[in-house]
């Protein structure tokens, strides 16, 4: 979905005091959250409401205050510390072209399959590593495919220097001492998006990928809009679920989606309450063995997700049914 917020709370001032995900080794159908940035009270808050155990925590890199601001000691530490001692194997949003202040793309896809920023991500990697995070899981330019980041692929030239700069940064991160990443391929699943090139075009090779994902919220621009219609167009879509199934098995990766959730949108798109999303999404996950989902359990600018929010009485429970991890 759309710009991810980020930045310190109250919550993300300090390490999780507690664990709030089970210690647990990884395996087809762990759950994680994303409650909020560096939130660990909050994740642990969805464990205990859902009462379903957690093996991940989803957040994202801040993407707002250029290259310093999302790769330095100085400005992420407050973020790497609010998981430490959580117990979750964290995954990290990783702005590929981070703004200013004032929303001004601080690169180009271009320049960064030259290698001109190959110096950001080696920080990037010593600044993981030192905080205590060298096997975090890296969702670099994640939904690469839409219209709302500053590394939107438009196209099939910037499809292939998508590519490029995604190796670049791969064998970037990996020659630091001590890293040991996994990185997540993730466009977003609608069908709106990416329809001058093809998937294979932007894949950088399954030498640099580890897993391959797609984000899939409960939202249709079908005709009529109902649950039904908007579950067939989860699967059959051109980045939907059929395809990430197929792709996965094409390239040997272990499937995942990296944020998933219910949707009240205000342009009126999304389903809402629907508890039916919830268990079709399970039923799917189940039957491909997906390696994990995280939801997205946060009320963003682009859309209403949280599952404890009333308007959401129905999917909660069915939420709560279901086995998850």
């Amino acid at each position: 979905m759309g710009a991810r917020p980020s930045g310190p709370t109250t919550a993300s001032s300090r390490a999780a005091s507690t664990a709030v995900c089970a210690a647990a080794p990884r395996r087809h159908g762990e759950l994680g959250v994303y409650a909020g940035a560096g939130a660990p009270s909050a994740a642990a808050a969805f464990a205990s409401g859902t009462g379903h155990a957690l093996s991940i925590a989803s957040d994202y890199l801040p993407g707002n205050d250029g290259w310093a601001g999302m790769s330095q000691p100085s400005s992420v530490d407050w973020l790497l510390n609010a998981w430490r001692g959580s117990g979750c194997a964290l995954v990290l949003g990783v702005p590929l072209v981070p703004t200013d202040g004032s929303g001004n793309p601080q690169g180009t896809l271009a320049a960064g399959a030259a290698g001109a920023y190959n110096g950001s991500f080696a920080t990037l990697a010593r600044t993981l590593v030192g905080g205590g995070w060298a096997n975090a899981i890296l969702r670099l330019g994640w939904e690469f495919n839409a219209d709302w980041h500053p590394w939107e692929v438009t196209d099939a030239g910037e499809a292939a220097d998508y590519a490029a700069y995604w190796r670049q940064v791969v064998d970037t991160m990996r020659a630091v001492p001590g890293a040991a990443f996994s990185f997540v391929w993730n466009p977003n699943s609608s069908s709106d998006f990416g329809g001058a090139y093809t998937p294979d075009q932007a894949y950088p090779g399954d030498a640099y990928v580890t897993y391959v994902g797609t984000d899939v919220y409960d939202s249709c621009w079908c005709s009529p809009v109902t649950p039904r219609n908007a579950w067939r167009a989860q699967v059959s879509q051109a980045w939907g679920l059929r395809w990430l199934a197929r792709f996965g098995a094409v390239h040997h990766k272990h499937v995942v989606l990296p944020e998933w959730g219910v949707s009240i949108r205000p342009d009126g798109h999304g389903l809402g309450d629907d508890p039916s999303f919830v268990a079709a999404l399970r039923a799917w996950t189940t039957a491909h063995r997906v390696a994990w989902t995280s939801y997205f359990n946060f009320d963003a600018p682009d859309g209403q997700h949280n599952l404890f929010d009333a308007a959401f009485a129905r999917s909660l429970t069915e939420f709560r049914k279901l086995r998850w991890g």
